[in-house]
């Protein structure tokens, strides 16, 4: 009863902490000398820690305390998170994440063929896939690389060549007789088409002047019959007035 009301005074304190390793579980071990079981609190954040509270009186108003929060390593199952107090100490053991070993199979043996067992007993091994060219035919490959190279600038130059004959109108060669007898054939059409072309002109023109024609001696009728129609008025005018 003299206890109530009174306002405590909390004492801080650091437990001493360390880890060891078993086979399947890693194991916190907590120093916490008089300190009860029922005193003490164990829980897991959701951040991967150990949070580890507890406070005990010790004598009238005081009272010793501790609060401290442990990273769990990420080996161990926190879901399965077990505790012990014993002899002053708090025992958390953490069981390890089983991790499953990949079961390799067994290298396939190779089965050599009897001709590559009597090369071995003799001493040669197997043949390579790929066998590197003697002397003789590297000079032949070198010789054959010369020409082809060769022949590239041979064919590149006659390209130059018959491009400059285009550009400046050389003639190419000697025309044959079916291209002669092309060039005289279309000779003929120009030459009907020119004479078709110069005799519808010349109707043109002549139409035009024939019109032109026409319309003078009709303007010159119009002239004509106008003046004998202002004669023939005069002539009447006179006679009105005598």
């Amino acid at each position: 009863m003299a206890n109530i009301g009174v306002e405590r005074v909390y004492q801080e304190f650091e437990p001493a902490t360390r880890w060891t390793s078993e086979p399947d579980v890693e194991v916190l071990v907590a120093d916490l000398p008089g300190f009860k079981k029922e005193q003490l609190k164990v829980s897991v954040t959701a951040t991967r820690k150990l949070r580890l509270t507890g406070e005990r009186p010790t004598g009238g108003n005081k009272w010793i305390r501790f609060h401290q929060e442990i990273p769990v390593p990420l080996t161990v199952d926190i879901d399965s998170v077990s505790a012990m107090f014993k002899d002053n100490k708090l025992y958390i053991r953490h069981p390890k994440l089983k991790t499953e070993i990949p079961q390799t199979k067994p290298p396939t043996p190779v089965i050599m063929k009897t001709r590559d067992q009597h090369e071995i007993k003799q001493g040669q091994g197997p043949k390579a896939m790929v066998e590197k060219p003697s002397g003789g035919k590297t000079d032949q490959l070198k010789h054959d690389a010369q020409q082809l190279k060769h022949d590239a600038q041979q064919k590149a130059r006659e390209v130059v060549q018959s491009g400059k004959k285009i550009l400046t109108g050389e003639p190419k060669g000697p025309l044959s007789s079916k291209d002669d007898e092309k060039d005289k054939i279309g000779a003929k059409w120009f030459e009907k088409y020119k004479e078709a072309t110069g005799n519808v002109v010349k109707e043109a023109k002549n139409k035009r002047q024939l019109l032109c024609n026409l319309a003078a001696s009709v303007s010159l009728v119009l002239l004509i019959l106008l003046y004998a129609r202002n004669a023939v008025r005069s002539s009447l005018v006179w006679k009105s007035e005598e």
